[in-house]
């Protein structure tokens, strides 16, 4: 249900414009955090996972996004704002995949670069303010789509977290197990310690 704010600002913004941004901008900002993400990886800059894994949290995020947001647009079918028709509005799966692609970025510099790990969240932002200057989401449209599009980033890192917690004790007990047959072949003398 569109609320009377919403409505305002959608007036606001037509009338401050005149006209209904035309761009294509949102279509590849959205993407913009993973890139520099990327070239950030590529250029030596740590990140917090290896690019194989990040592929597989981008793939995990998209699907989580995906699943939630598109599911949603069909349950609700909320119509876009006028002078659009169509009853696919709510969330903004644009503004979605530019947080989701924005948490990414800060989980994967936020302990190298913590300046820089914000700066998707720049163009995120850059992209809900063009798809509600576009005349193709409500305000509520595109806030739902950041709080989804972070909480599947967010959900992604908790689920590998967890699995790579689960798994590190028994490489832990390997490591001990083997530091420990090191030692006992040293001091029966098979092995000279470097």
């Amino acid at each position: 249900m569109i609320t009377a704010l919403e409505k305002k600002i959608h007036n606001a913004v037509l009338e401050k414009n005149g006209v209904i941004v035309k761009t294509a901008a949102d279509d590849y900002l959205k993407w913009l955090p993973l890139v520099l993400a990327g070239v950030a990886d590529v250029f030596g800059m740590r990140t917090r996972t290896s690019w194989k894994r990040q592929v597989l949290m981008v793939a995990g995020t998209e699907a989580i996004r995906y699943l939630v947001a598109d599911n949603l647009k069909k349950l609700t079918k909320e119509r876009r704002p006028f002078p659009y028709t169509g009853k696919h509005s709510f969330p903004s799966g644009h503004t979605c995949t530019a947080f989701a692609n924005a948490e990414l970025m800060h989980m994967e510099l936020k302990d190298s670069s913590p300046a820089l790990s914000y700066a998707g969240y720049l163009t995120a932002t850059a992209v809900a303010a063009i798809r509600i200057a576009k005349s193709r989401h409500w305000s509520k449209d595109v806030l739902a789509g950041a709080v989804i599009g972070i909480l599947s980033a967010k959900l992604v890192y908790f689920l590998f977290d967890r699995v790579s917690k689960e798994k590190k004790p028994v490489k832990q007990m390997r490591r001990q197990e083997s530091t420990a047959a090191e030692e006992s072949l040293q001091a029966t003398g098979f092995i000279h310690s470097s």
